[in-house]
């Protein structure tokens, strides 16, 4: 991170957490954070780091457990309801409260750069509502969007928006990302400051644009196929650049003591006192040993009996600190270790990347002749990289040496490829897609919970996730979350509490 990157983010981390003691007065239709003096400059990087607040808290640890990557430890009792799947009514309100004040941002954003003529941070604002309105439209179903951000009185004075479909945020989602990308001129020399993802480099935005829209059409895979495939085939044929190694959308976080990971800095608040809530679920834990996958070592510390995790909301089995594995300091999960605080927040990254391009072409949808095993692999491998020093670190092995061991086995070792490695290069679409929804949910163990539970439910893999042991919903598991109550208390177009076993629009199978 520059030096001139890192005082616009100081500037912005003041004006965030300046807006966070009148989380009273905020609701998604007025816009009090904003002070009258904002730039473009610190609009983006504020807006950014709500955005990066709640997906590094909030989204991070509630995704994480629902995807059982992580449980409750029997140590403290934090995230017990969560585990439970008995979330209270306002379990998301801060999560709900800072998406939103990230969207505020936004828009005020761009109706500045579009006052001052500044194209780029238009396009930015749009790429940056549409991720963030996914993220809220995913996580909650239908939400204030139309008439959502419209509280001041110059923009309408909209004091109760409405509730939009999902299919209404989809298509409104797809639009921003079609006009942030007209506004982006392919090797264009531009100056953007304050963007705490990509410096402002434009062609990076442009990997952005397209992985974000690839991502919101493959979502629509199941409950609107012939609409994907039409608009997918359609951004094929623009030759689309995607995002690749080391093009990851991610905020990266520790270079001061007031810049720690969003994960870490809840954890070592006063509140939580730096208690470890959080352990290592068995259900990825014996998945990653029963594969030989290095990766554990970057998503887990070790036990005193090696990785070893708890089953599944387990957190009263009685088992004493030390003898089961912690989120790692890689993830920012360890409480107790300051190292944590420098975990970085990925929104979308390259693994993520691969996997729905290997989606696509296993569905042979944008006019794909092949390919898909490549992109397969890809993904691993850039997940690999990633955690390169990781690796180094904690076994002494290259990333490269980990993922050939990894796909392919080391036969004077006795080690066998892993199991979801072995891509079924012959086998039908649905064998196709198992592999690769697993895999992604591999690789985005303990840095996108969210997306890896979100993708769960459209797509039903992993397909061996087991019953928490204190499950309060039986058989069944949490389609959704639960609006908070100052919707219901304000807004008087709140459409009502939708039950947590209600499904999301495109959830359908």
């Amino acid at each position: 991170m520059s030096i001139n990157n890192k005082i616009v983010l100081a500037a912005a981390v003041a004006l965030t957490l300046g807006a966070s003691s009148c989380r009273k007065l905020l609701d998604v239709n007025t816009n009090p954070n904003i002070s009258q003096t904002a730039t473009v400059q610190t609009l983006l990087p504020a807006g950014q780091l709500y955005v990066a607040s709640a997906m590094g808290v909030d989204m991070q640890v509630n995704g994480s457990i629902w995807a059982q990557y992580w449980t409750q430890t029997p140590v403290a009792s934090q995230y017990v309801a969560i585990d439970q799947y008995a979330p209270g009514q306002d379990a998301y309100s801060t999560s709900w409260e800072s998406l939103y004040r990230g969207a505020s941002n936004f828009r005020q954003l761009y109706n500045l750069a579009d006052s001052q003529k500044k194209k780029p941070y238009k396009a930015i604002a749009l790429l940056m509502q549409a991720y963030t309105f996914q993220v809220l439209t995913d996580g909650w179903g239908d939400i204030p969007f139309t008439e959502a951000l419209h509280g001041q009185y110059a923009d309408s004075h909209i004091v109760a928006p409405k509730y939009d479909s999902q299919r209404v945020v989809y298509m409104g989602i797809l639009s921003f990302i079609d006009s942030a990308k007209k506004m982006i001129v392919p090797g264009e020399k531009v100056t953007v400051e304050g963007d705490l993802m990509y410096g402002g480099v434009m062609s990076q935005w442009m990997k952005f644009a397209n992985t974000l829209q690839l991502k919101v059409l493959l979502r629509m895979a199941y409950v609107d196929p012939v609409n994907a495939r039409a608009k997918i085939d359609s951004l094929y044929l623009t030759n689309p650049s995607f995002i690749g190694s080391k093009d990851d959308a991610r905020i990266e976080f520790g270079f001061n003591s007031n810049n720690k990971s969003p994960l870490y800095a809840e954890a070592s608040s006063a509140t939580m006192a730096g208690a470890q809530n959080l352990a290592g679920s068995s259900t990825a834990i014996d998945s990653l040993n029963s594969n030989n996958d290095y990766r554990i070592a970057a998503f887990y510390g070790l036990s005193n009996t090696g990785y070893t995790g708890i089953r599944q909301g387990n957190y009263d089995g009685g088992f004493p600190g030390g003898s089961y594995s912690i989120p790692s300091v890689y993830v920012g999960g360890d409480a107790q270790d300051v190292r944590s605080g420098n975990a970085p927040v990925n929104l979308l990254t390259s693994w993520e990347s691969y996997f729905l391009q290997a989606e696509v072409a296993a569905r042979g949808w944008g006019g794909s002749s092949g390919g898909d095993d490549a992109l397969f692999y890809a993904g691993i491998r850039a997940s690999f990289d990633y955690y390169e020093s990781a690796f180094f670190t904690e076994l002494e092995v290259h990333s490269d040496s980990a993922y050939k061991i990894y796909t392919q086995g080391d036969v004077p070792g006795g080690i066998a490829p892993g199991y979801w490695t072995v891509y079924p290069t012959t086998g039908t679409t649905a064998e196709k897609l198992r592999f690769i929804i697993t895999q992604k949910w591999f690789a985005m163990n303990g840095n996108q919970g969210f997306e890896a539970w979100t993708e769960w439910r459209r797509t039903g893999y992993p397909d061996f996730f087991v019953r928490p042991k204190n499950s309060l919903m039986g058989s069944s598991r949490p389609a959704r979350f639960l609006y908070p109550t100052s919707e219901s208390t304000t807004n008087t177009n709140f459409p009502g509490v939708m039950p947590l076993v209600t499904r999301v629009w495109w959830d359908v199978i």
